[in-house]
């Protein structure tokens, strides 16, 4: 199965995509987040669809896997609502 199975994401992407990602690549050519391994994939500095080239870096594949987690895990936190319950009243109140 894709990492991209159920994602509209590459239907996101410029029609200059690979251009660009060829660019990035040859501008990053070592990761840029743990600065020791080759660039191997092109990420998004600020996560969404802002494509220019000013947001994006060459990163290695397990900085990438990280980095997406790490994105995906506080963007789900966002959408869930709040599990804690809201405060009860004192109970020497007396509501009227």
């Amino acid at each position: 199965m894709s990492a991209w199975s159920g994602s509209d994401r590459a239907a996101r992407l410029p029609r200059t995509w690979p251009t660009i990602r060829r660019r990035v690549l040859r501008r990053d050519p070592t990761c840029r987040v743990c600065w020791s391994a080759p660039s191997t994939e092109v990420d998004h500095i600020v996560p969404g669809d802002d494509h220019r080239e000013n947001n994006l870096q060459g990163i290695c594949s397990p900085c990438h896997a990280s980095k997406s987690g790490q994105e995906g895990g506080r963007a789900a936190a966002a959408r869930r609502p709040s599990a804690r319950r809201p405060p009860e009243p004192h109970p020497g109140l007396i509501e009227r």
